[in-house]
């Protein structure tokens, strides 16, 4: 082994070591108390993660910098990453969550849309984003008896990716890699799963581009192909956080899906009107999405006169 690669392997272990350490931390305390403690991490993030929040800063100046002051741009930056600490304290304790624990700590609205479409038995496409704890969303569906299944991107180290794992399917969720074989999203599918896909991330899928808070966005148009392709309701699903720690689940009407012939088309326009229903629901709770992604990463390729989109 080279010494580069001793290097980035020994960095790799350390931060795993670190990370297992906090995990264990925030199992062992009670609940209130681990979510005061990730509250502080929260708040100190900012201060040693300046890229991060300078990029979190950016994109919210992208999405309301003609709605809202500098001021409140940035109380919402910093707010972003004080819920992603607590989502992270929330994620990580789901392993030692009993179900009715899980159950407590969750406020349904309008399941019922839910019910509706999952009797039918044809498959549903579940559209969610990074808002809130999504990985209690999926819990608690899993937990009330819907079959749900999730589209997951592998972590970076395996070990991180086995603890995630092992966390999902503890409450009956089934965990499907992204870009492995796709017969286990068909297989899904037939089963009458609740397929749980998130869109709202710039990452290499084939998609693609549609607005975003008033900009072009590289979006995964996998949810929108296989709707078309299999008459598949794609029914919005969302949570957020409220001030007593509560995962409120939100269940929206399905998205209209409209068939031109033009599959190309078509597909765009239902990526879109999934894109819209995010950001719909990210307007209503700012603080709790992942502004520090690098959400217009990818740009579309300048138009044959030469110019830019």
């Amino acid at each position: 082994m080279g010494r580069g690669k001793a290097l980035k392997r020994l960095r790799r272990d350390a931060a795993y070591l670190l990370i297992i350490a906090v995990v264990r931390l925030f199992r062992l305390l009670p609940r209130r108390a681990a979510l005061t403690v990730g509250s502080i991490l929260g708040r100190i993030v900012p201060s040693l993660f300046r890229t991060e929040y300078r990029l979190a800063i950016d994109n919210l100046a992208i999405a309301f910098g003609k709605e809202k002051k500098p001021a409140e741009i940035h109380r919402l930056a910093r707010e972003s990453f004080r819920h992603a600490a607590l989502n992270f304290v929330d994620t990580v304790r789901i392993g030692v969550m009993s179900p009715d624990e899980i159950m407590a700590v969750c406020v349904p609205h309008d399941l019922d849309r839910a019910l509706e479409v999952v009797r039918k038995k044809t498959g549903v496409i579940g559209l969610t984003s990074h808002t809130g704890c999504w990985e209690m969303l999926g819990s608690y569906l899993a937990l009330s008896g819907f079959p749900v299944a999730v589209i997951a991107r592998k972590l970076y180290d395996p070990r991180l990716d086995e603890l995630l794992y092992r966390s999902r399917v503890g409450v009956g969720a089934r965990v499907i890699a992204r870009g492995e074989d796709t017969r286990d999203i068909l297989r899904a599918l037939r089963e009458g799963c609740i397929l749980g896909i998130l869109i709202d991330q710039d990452t290499l899928v084939k998609g693609v581009f549609v607005d975003f808070f008033g900009r072009p966005a590289h979006t995964a148009s996998a949810p929108a192909a296989l709707a078309l392709r299999y008459g598949l309701p794609v029914l919005p699903i969302f949570t957020y956080r409220d001030r007593h720690h509560r995962h409120h689940i939100c269940v929206r009407d399905c998205i209209d899906m409209e068939e031109s012939g033009d599959r190309e088309r078509d597909v765009t326009t239902m990526t879109a009107k999934c894109s819209m229903a995010i950001e719909e629901f990210i307007r209503e709770h700012p603080e709790q999405w992942v502004w520090f992604h690098r959400r217009w990463k990818t740009r579309p390729e300048p138009t044959a006169g030469g110019d830019k989109p």
